[in-house]
């Protein structure tokens, strides 16, 4: 009852996002799950940073709403999507409200480790998914790797 009640209090606009967040979530974890790891970076493209700077305004109130309603979304969907499928859910939402989101695939430079893979998104500054310490990765980009 505790998570209905939560629910029930939000506004309808964050009950729509959750539930589109949930069903983006998912679908983004089925599409992940027939992609091996070292082919993301051609199947999911527009990996890397194009803008920079704050989100300003209405957009910064839909990345921060989109950013919160994956959040609630990950506590409710089963199989816990990791972090690709959160970029991508997060991305298809933003993308639908016409905002550019950055994709960001890398792996851990850390050479004593197996390869650690990671993705996160932003909106130029703004992190929506996967916040993490960039200067740790190299990134995937259409290239090859490269250093954040």
């Amino acid at each position: 009852m505790p998570k209905l009640r939560t629910f029930l209090a939000l506004d309808s606009a964050d009950r729509l996002a959750t539930f589109e967040a949930m069903a983006a979530l998912l679908y983004a974890k089925a599409m992940v799950a027939g992609v091996a790891s070292g082919r993301w970076h051609e199947r999911f493209a527009s990996v890397g940073a194009s803008r920079t700077g704050t989100p300003q305004g209405a957009e910064l109130e839909v990345t921060r709403r989109t950013r919160f309603a994956i959040a609630r979304a990950l506590r409710n969907v089963p199989g816990s999507p990791n972090c690709l499928p959160q970029a991508l859910a997060a991305r298809s939402m933003l993308q639908r409200r016409g905002i550019e989101a950055d994709l960001f695939i890398g792996t851990r430079l850390d050479g004593a480790q197996e390869n650690r893979f990671h993705a996160w998104l932003k909106v130029g500054d703004e992190w929506v998914t996967g916040l993490c310490d960039e200067t740790e990765y190299a990134l995937f980009t259409g290239h090859g790797a490269e250093v954040a």
